[in-house]
């Protein structure tokens, strides 16, 4: 059997060997006539799956690596009788992760708490869900807008306990961070879903964040309406990867669609399309991945630690969203190239919970919020300091 891969996807070369020959390319250059006779295509984010790429050729299994489908003609697949499999939920601790790390920059770089802003989140599922239980284990006030995944409880009796509001409430946050698929019809379009009416409507020094889809946001009515005390964080744009540079110019933090890159969410969509591979063509799976040791395992922390300078060290320590808006704004000539580029190459980023932090055992409040956001803690005996 042949396989034909986004080179991109980590360890698909290993992991797929067992199953037959594995061809890896760039991702965004895959075209029909890469496919030859594959059998199965795996693919990210940046190759269009649809009738123009698999016309005539002997697929028979797509999975993308990702959790968005906005890349995938679902309707072609199913009238073709081509199996699909996404990499849902896969690196939806990496985007929560990336918020709560753009969140702490701006709050120390604008002088507040978190907590003492209300944040308002569009769309709660997969990655959604994830930025409100850290945000929650900070002790912040969120609002939640989903109108499919409300509709959804409403049928099972609100089992979720979430009270749910309209898009109206959610203009009144200081805080909107956008979690939503990119979708153009059905019942709840999202495409433009920040258009110029949702945007006149915003508090002057709103904080805006998209880690979804470019698409969600109209990018036009976004320069216009944006006004000087507006703080906006992009990782996400349209035309990828041609990027509005004017756009990049004005975000407070803009990088290259990465929030979801730790190198542990993309293993895990590794994983996840092995086995689903595995399954369709009902083989038994032989690989397993070992993840290398982080570079950063334990970070120790006295009785004198304030609370807050210790969640920001520790989240900084693992994660600062400020290297990657560096990288993004030293931009090449060929500023396409630039923005794939560092995709390809981006650094193995780590997750929260690979770092084990120790406290004082007195400092059982700060460790319930160190658990919240993903981190292991361990107490440690307080004499081992000085004071």
């Amino acid at each position: 059997m042949e396989i034909v891969a986004d080179e991109n996807i980590p360890f698909v070369s290993t992991v797929f060997a067992n199953l037959g020959e594995v061809r890896t390319l760039i991702g965004r250059q895959i075209n029909r006539a890469d496919l030859g006779d594959a059998e199965v295509l795996l693919v990210r984010s940046v190759t269009q799956v649809d009738e123009n790429l698999l016309a005539g050729s002997a697929v028979r299994f797509v999975g993308t690596a990702t959790i968005g489908l906005d890349h995938i003609d679902l309707d072609y697949l199913s009238k073709k009788n081509i199996a699909f499999a996404s990499a849902q939920g896969s690196n939806a601790t990496s985007a929560a992760e990336y918020v709560i790390s753009a969140l702490l920059i701006i709050a120390e770089r604008q002088g507040f708490q978190l907590h003492e802003k209300t944040v308002g989140i569009i769309g709660c599922g997969n990655v959604g869900s994830r930025v409100l239980k850290k945000l929650k284990a900070l002790g912040v006030e969120c609002i939640i807008h989903d109108p499919p995944l409300q509709e959804k409880t409403d049928n099972r009796d609100n089992r979720d306990n979430r009270d749910y509001v309209d898009l109206n409430a959610v203009l009144c946050a200081d805080i909107i961070t956008l979690h939503v698929p990119l979708t153009k019809g059905g019942r709840y379009p999202t495409e433009h879903l920040i258009n110029a009416d949702f945007l006149s409507k915003l508090q002057d020094d709103v904080i805006l964040v998209n880690t979804s889809r470019g698409g969600v946001v109209d990018e036009r009515a976004l320069l216009e309406r944006q006004r000087p005390t507006m703080t906006t964080i992009l990782d996400v744009w349209k035309n990828e990867p041609n990027i509005n540079q004017l756009l990049l110019q004005r975000a407070t933090l803009g990088t290259p669609h990465i929030a979801g890159y730790s190198f542990d969410g993309k293993v895990r969509g590794t994983e996840m399309l092995y086995a689903a591979v595995c399954d369709y063509f009902q083989q038994t799976p032989q690989a397993q991945i070992t993840l290398p040791a982080p570079p950063l395992r334990r970070l120790t922390f006295s009785h004198t630690i304030d609370d807050q300078v210790a969640i920001q060290s520790a989240v900084m320590a693992c994660y600062d969203v400020r290297r990657d808006d560096a990288a993004l704004r030293r931009s090449a000539l060929d500023a396409s190239a630039y923005f794939d580029n560092l995709r390809k190459n981006y650094p193995r980023r780590r997750e929260f919970s690979c770092v084990e932090i120790e406290l004082p055992a007195e400092k059982s409040a700060l460790a319930a919020q160190l658990r919240g956001l993903g981190f292991i803690v361990r107490h440690h005996a307080h004499a081992t300091f000085a004071p």
